[in-house]
């Protein structure tokens, strides 16, 4: 009995031995699976947050940035490049006589290039601006030379670096640290398409916390807006326009606006005689780049003028007074510009949803999503059934050639779909079929991989138990649907899954065959966001994002039929 203890109590202790080992190495490296897998979706939601600077920051930044607190206007932006650093090839000691030197020379070069804003700028500002325009020309133009170049005497390196600074240089590093608010020429657009420009608008404030700077370049004058937010929320601009065209027959205000990423709203009212136009929505200034704020009046805009910002009239009793006394002057228009700071909480979340608004304003994504959506459940649906029947006439009932049709529909999945695009899109031309649903749905109702995953859980269910129901008086179609279709719920989670996700990452059927924008469907819809002129990835990182959501929840929804279907006959009794 010892002998025989002994070896069972050494086995006992190896399989401790064994178990503390698996749970020691094996469960750390799934953890460390589980956690790259999820890396592209954490980036995917961190992205959708993040504005383009953020996204194509270098070094990579994971977690979008939270906006500034800006109480003041123009300013600028610190830490956009690194500090200057030493070249390997200089010493300590030269290092302490060319660094002063080569900094004079970077910012007496670049302040011939930006005269006109050190002149509005109070001391603080331009020392930070001077810091950063010396980071980034040291950033962009002198880390790029080449090793050898430091082997010259102090004086030959400062002259060159001189000689070398461009004017595109200064330029790009002044577009990337300076903000400011500017407006351009107001323009006037009636109900008939016909764009009226208004010349030489001065715009007027009677707060002392705002400034103006008028400049003309070119044939386009320009307002540089100067305001401070320390003591009031609101700015107020004021100016009186001549319209062309009645107020009544006016589509859009188009106002031009050079923003300055401060996520301060925007707001213009218009008044005309006894009618005043007030915006549903604020303009927000989310980036620093030129853009025409169009505000609308009248008529019904389309699909691409989603991001105006619509006014309401509103008429007022006093106004109907004034209308009465003032009749004749309806083409006079007061403009009433309104720069409002909301409360912090309000500007984070206008940072962190600006993809997400953006989207829905650039494409019509709802209409995308509810056409990925109807297609995706129809073909879903349309699959269940057909692909079910196939299964349970392969599984169940014996007929001729049976063998060599099942060989044939397992023959299909070895064929690549790219193969069957031409015929394919010849028969849905010659049924008329194109840039309709049908060509998307129908064809890809029945597929081979689903009559084989039926037809192999159909044929695991004994035929006794639908004898039974035939001597009961059950028919051929109430068997499938009261006994066969509640036996293998499994296999129909596990495909609907399948489905679902084949169809709703479809992308290059529905290209070929849909043209009107209006049948897109998501992957279309979202690959549209990337192009020559748009490379908004923002956006595209948001869309993406939603239209996971049916997919998370039709898995969570079907996770107990999958998980089912997959573990079906895995356990033998």
């Amino acid at each position: 009995m010892r002998l025989i203890d002994k070896p069972m109590k050494s086995n006992t202790k190896h399989n401790r031995i064994q178990r503390k080992l698996l749970v020691g190495i094996v469960y750390p490296l799934l953890l460390v699976a589980a956690i790259c897998t999820m890396v592209p979706l954490l980036w995917l939601i961190s992205s959708s947050f993040k504005t383009a600077d953020e996204i194509f920051a270098v070094p990579i930044r994971w977690l979008p940035k939270l906006p500034p607190r800006i109480t003041s206007s123009p300013y600028i932006l610190s830490n956009v490049y690194p500090k200057v650093k030493k070249p390997h090839s200089v010493d300590n000691n030269s290092w302490k006589t060319l660094q002063p030197e080569l900094e004079t020379v970077i910012w007496n070069k670049a302040q011939q290039h930006f005269v006109e804003i050190l002149t509005q700028s109070n001391s603080v500002f331009t020392q930070q601006l001077q810091t950063e325009i010396i980071e980034g020309v040291w950033q962009l133009h002198v880390t790029t030379l080449p090793v050898e170049f430091w082997d010259r005497t102090n004086d030959s390196i400062v002259t060159e670096i001189e000689k070398s600074i461009i004017p595109e240089t200064i330029e790009t590093i002044l577009n990337n640290i300076y903000r400011q608010t500017v407006l351009e020429t107001i323009e006037i657009e009636d109900i008939e398409f016909n764009r009226y420009k208004i010349d030489n608008i001065n715009w007027n404030t009677a707060s002392e916390v705002i400034k103006l700077i008028q400049q003309s370049q070119g044939s386009t004058l320009k307002t540089n807006l100067s305001y401070n937010f320390e003591d009031v929320n609101d700015v107020i601009l004021l100016t009186n326009v001549k319209s062309p065209v009645a107020i009544e027959r006016i589509r859009r205000i188009i106002l031009p606006v050079h923003g300055d990423a401060s996520y301060h709203h925007l707001t213009l009212t218009i008044t005309s005689n006894a009618t005043t136009y007030k915006p549903t929505h604020p303009y927000i200034l989310d980036n620093a780049l030129r853009k025409d704020t169009m505000w609308r009046l009248h008529g019904i805009p389309g699909e691409l003028e989603a991001s105006q910002m619509t006014m309401q009239q509103i008429i007022s009793k006093q106004d109907m007074i004034k209308g009465q006394i003032t009749q004749g002057t309806t083409n006079n228009l007061s403009l009433k510009l309104t720069i409002h700071r909301p409360s912090y909480i309000s500007i984070v979340w206008d940072k962190f949803t600006s993809n997400y608004s953006k989207l829905w304003k650039a494409v019509p994504y709802n209409r995308y999503f509810i056409n990925s959506v109807f297609i995706a459940t129809a073909s879903t649906l349309l699959a269940l059934f057909f692909c079910s029947l196939g299964g349970f006439a392969f599984a169940k009932y014996q007929f001729r050639g049976k063998t060599i049709l099942f060989g044939i529909v397992l023959a299909s999945m070895m064929v690549p779909f790219q193969v069957l695009l031409v015929p394919l899109f010849g028969l849905m031309y010659d049924i008329g079929w194109l840039n309709s649903y049908n060509a998307i749905i129908f064809p890809f109702s029945v597929g081979a991989f689903g009559v084989f995953l039926m037809r192999h859980f159909i044929v695991t269910i004994p035929s006794e138990l639908l004898d039974a129901a035939r001597i009961d008086g059950c028919s051929e179609f109430g068997i499938y649907y009261r006994i066969v279709l509640p036996i293998i719920k499994p296999a129909l989670g596990a495909l609907t899954i399948y489905t679902f996700l084949s169809s709703w990452n479809g992308y290059l059927w529905p290209l070929i065959v849909l043209r009107d924008e209006t049948k897109y469907t998501l992957p279309i819809g979202l690959a549209n966001l990337i192009g020559i002129y748009r490379q908004d990835y923002g956006m595209l990182m948001a869309g993406t994002l939603l239209s996971l959501l049916p997919i998370v929840i039709l898995f969570l929804a079907m996770q107990r039929e999958f998980v089912q279907g997959i573990t079906l006959g895995s356990v033998k009794e």
